[in-house]
């Protein structure tokens, strides 16, 4: 799948990553790096929320001073879509509600939100692109048949 990008910046950032991490193949962090790549703010602090050395995220970054409301929008659903984290209600750490759709698709991202979650899910994604219906070409044919009951 070829994902659409926001920007060059956007499309950068995440060829670069995923050759960085060896992840061309992987679903998971394909999505994560297509998601933190959308924001100049989360391409700047990416070591704020991926760990590249232990390959694995940094939940402190959902409580960095730089985070917006945008920002942890994009964080939220990259975590999620990575490893299924829908924060933590008992430490206190992020609530789960933050992580549905009603709280993250709520911005003028939600397109690139959709073509993330065809990368992370592209074997149900594909079935998406095959004809199921054959709907008949013209209005009129669709009508030819009751003409002819009659």
């Amino acid at each position: 799948m070829n994902p659409i990008f926001k920007d060059i910046e956007h499309e950068q950032f995440y060829e670069g990553n995923l050759r960085m991490t060896h992840s061309q193949h992987d679903p998971f962090r394909q999505t994560f790096f297509y998601i933190l790549g959308l924001t100049s703010q989360t391409r700047q602090h990416i070591r704020d929320l991926y760990d590249y050395e232990e390959q694995a995220i940094r939940l402190e970054g959902l409580e960095q001073g730089w985070q917006t409301s945008t920002s942890l929008k994009i964080t939220r659903l990259a975590f999620n879509l990575y490893n299924g984290y829908t924060g933590d209600a008992e430490t206190g750490r992020d609530q789960p509600r933050n992580y549905s759709p009603y709280h993250l698709f709520d911005t003028g991202l939600m397109p690139y939100f959709f073509e993330a979650i065809k990368l992370r899910y592209s074997e149900y994604a594909r079935s998406m692109e095959l004809p199921y219906f054959a709907f008949p070409t013209t209005e009129t044919e669709h009508y030819a048949s009751y003409e002819q009951e009659a």
